[in-house]
């Protein structure tokens, strides 16, 4: 009987594909997953387990403020964060408020029942000179004198002691609360509406609140509930959305002890060993979903464009904040995103009341924050969403359409067709990996790549074993928030999908990874599940490629760290297709199955059989456990140390994991699963011992 079994090898690679039919998937890429959860393409060969993620800094990990991170980026090898403040308040102080003395840059401000503390940072407008400085747009550290004063050092010491200011002086700070009045709040049966008394609130649309000391209303109590301020009726009044309805009608109501802190700026954090501490904290957060950047090496050293759909664009240089200009000719506010080309900065995303959303902005060479005396902008004909330069052309995507800018400067910029049936539906979507550039587009992950014609550009979908995957994203995602990142190291991205209301085990993402192999190149692709991402980065610490993302609770992640989704189960699946071999009706009883694995470390697999795709009326056997006792060492004379807790001693030699079968079917698919704290390992390919046994 030996010479009727039969073996069968299989290699692991194809990736994951969701919408082939299995007929197709067994003859021509039996390697490939009908399922593939949290795995990559090895490097190895094969798919492994994806690393976990932890906290960037266990003892700093999170950034002070309120909601999400919505800014990432590395800068010299230094991580920098910009979160909304956790609250802000502004007003105008009284008559001459400031004290300076010759020769010092200290300002003493005189400013009634203020609320603030030390560290707190302050920003002044409308001061008139005072001492021969004019204490204006800078914004400083606040050291409290008592109740009505406090100092801050301004930039320049002052050339003579006096008092002044002004009668005009307005103030803005981070770190203030409100009290308001007896029973602020106002609901309706079934509404999830809240009307909220504030008397002289000065918040818009936009802007966030969250409120403490309330007692119930409508059943409902909104404290510790960041809730963004919806309308505005006027001066003394707005409404927020909570997460639930009220079960009762309310017309006053709350208690007589209600604060609200509220957020009208954001904060740039800087990372340090002893933890983050704040460059800039004024810039108006109203609005802002998300803090873009761009690098810029125009000065001998390397600085960063911020742009945030809002407030004028501003270069960050490592240490200062500097927004900027209106400018003469073009104002260049509320730009969502920004890029080089031919030495030009260029900037887009502009809102309707500026530039217009179909406008893009380009700066004088070499000056991001410089605009020529003749017009500098370009008319797309669309809302444009993103752009991205590739090679001598600069990219500019609408939803619908794409067109391009050539030329290398204002003399002979000029826009022409790419394609008017194709465009981005995610402006961070857009990414550039394997000197190509990828987006989202509305049928799926598409590159532009250049053809052997010199001109042309090729527009094609790689993403077509996942459209399945991908089709549905726009109805059950909000996509100005999903991130990307790019792995150079393992030629590699990955788009996140998170939510404010989805937990991080449950945030779906997509994995993409290039194969090389036989003289050819070639995506695959995989599912994530449960990395919430809402900003993302990779860059160079310490010459290091890192990878991090910022959270909702304010944390920064450290991806390719460790081994769990920051002290949680790692779930990983890998699922073949059905394989029938050389006959889809002929019944097969199974003997045996090696599988071929990398181990990293100690790993316990789970492998699961199913029989004749899946057919209800056919018995599976139970799940067998395959377990490796760790990789192997080697001891050397340098980096290995005997007797430590992360050597292990006699770990497994054998790469090949091997159980006896039980059962019979047309078809079978392996379901390899691990769950738990343990090692990534990857899996090259398995072997399946077989024997027919004839028709039925």
């Amino acid at each position: 009987m030996a010479d009727a079994l039969k073996d069968v090898l299989v290699n692991s690679r194809g990736g994951l594909y969701t919408n082939e039919d299995t007929l197709t998937l067994a003859n021509t890429l039996p390697g490939s997953a009908i399922r593939m959860l949290n795995m990559e393409v090895s490097q190895f060969g094969g798919y492994r387990r994806i690393n976990g993620y932890a906290d960037y800094d266990s003892n700093y990990g999170s950034v002070t403020g309120s909601g999400p991170v919505i800014g990432l980026w590395i800068l010299d090898g230094t991580p920098y964060a910009v979160r909304r403040n956790l609250k802000d308040t502004t007003g105008s102080l009284g008559s001459n408020p400031f004290a300076v003395t010759s020769g010092s840059p200290t300002i003493t401000v005189t400013h009634s029942s203020h609320g603030l503390s030390t560290g707190d940072r302050v920003t002044f407008a409308s001061s008139d000179a005072v001492g021969g400085i004019t204490p204006n747009s800078v914004e400083m550290v606040i050291t409290v004198v008592n109740a009505n004063s406090y100092t801050v050092v301004f930039t320049s010491n002052a050339s003579s002691s006096t008092t002044g200011g002004g009668s005009s002086v307005t103030f803005t700070a981070n770190n203030g609360t409100q009290t308001l009045g007896s029973n602020p709040f106002s609901i309706s049966n079934t509404s999830s509406t809240i009307t909220v008394a504030h008397t002289s609130h000065g918040l818009v649309v936009g802007n966030f609140v969250t409120f403490s000391g309330s007692a119930a209303v409508g059943n409902i109590t909104p404290n510790s509930v960041e809730m963004k301020v919806t309308t505005v009726p006027d001066a003394n009044s707005y409404t927020v959305e909570f997460t639930s309805a009220a079960t009762s009608t309310v017309s006053g109501g709350g208690g007589g002890s209600v604060t609200a802190n509220y957020s009208k700026f954001y904060s740039i954090w800087k990372y340090s060993t002893g933890g983050w501490t704040t460059i800039s904290s004024n810039r108006s957060s109203v609005g802002v979903t998300k803090v873009r950047h761009s690098m810029s090496a125009y000065s001998d050293t390397e600085d960063v464009i911020i742009t945030d759909g809002l407030n004028f664009p501003a270069t960050f240089n490592g240490t200062t904040v500097v927004t900027h200009a209106a400018g003469s000719v073009t104002n260049s506010s509320g730009a969502k995103f920004s890029t080089d080309f031919k030495n030009h900065k260029f900037y887009g995303g502009f809102p309707s009341t500026n530039n217009g959303k179909n406008k893009i902005l380009f700066s004088q060479p070499s000056d991001p924050d410089a605009y020529g005396t003749n017009s500098n902008t370009l008319d797309m004909g669309f809302d444009v969403v993103g752009m991205a330069p590739f090679r001598d052309s600069l990219f500019v995507f609408g939803e619908r359409q794409i067109k391009k800018v050539t030329g290398s400067g204002t003399a002979d910029f000029a826009v022409s067709d790419v394609t008017a049936n194709v465009g981005c539906i995610a402006t961070d979507s857009i990414i550039e990996i394997g000197g190509d550039i990828l987006f989202l587009a509305s049928d799926g992950i598409r590159p532009i790549q250049g053809t052997a014609n010199i001109g042309d550009v090729e527009l094609e979908t790689i993403s077509k074993p996942i459209q399945q995957l991908l089709q549905d994203l726009p109805n059950t995602h909000d996509l100005d928030n999903m991130s990307a990142v790019v792995i150079n190291n393992k030629s590699q991205f990955r788009y996140f999908f998170p939510s404010e209301t989805t937990a991080a085990a449950d945030t779906e993402g997509v994995i993409g990874g290039l194969r090389f192999a036989n003289r050819r190149v070639g995506w695959e692709f995989g599912q994530l599940l449960g990395i919430r991402a809402f900003v993302s980065t990779s860059g160079l610490i310490n010459k290091v490629e890192t990878v991090l993302h910022g959270d909702l609770n304010g944390e920064i992640y450290k991806q390719e760290s460790g081994n769990t989704f920051d002290g949680s189960d790692v779930t990983a699946v890998y699922a073949s297709p059905f394989l029938y071999f050389d006959s889809t009706e002929k019944r097969k009883i199974y003997q045996h199955v090696s599988l071929f694995t990398r181990p990293e470390g100690s790993s316990s697999l789970n492998l699961g059989i199913a029989y004749n795709w899946d057919d209800n009326n056919t018995p599976d056997p139970t799940t067998y456990a395959l377990t490796t006792a760790g990789a192997l060492s080697r001891y050397t004379t340098t980096n290995s140390t005997y007797d430590n807790t992360a050597f292990t001693f006699d770990g497994s030699s054998s790469p090949v994991l091997e159980t006896n079968l039980q059962g019979s079917g047309r078809s079978i698919s392996l379901v390899i699963t691990s769950t738990g704290t343990q090692a990534p390992y990857s899996i090259a390919g398995f072997s399946i011992t077989y024997q027919d046994a004839g028709y039925r």
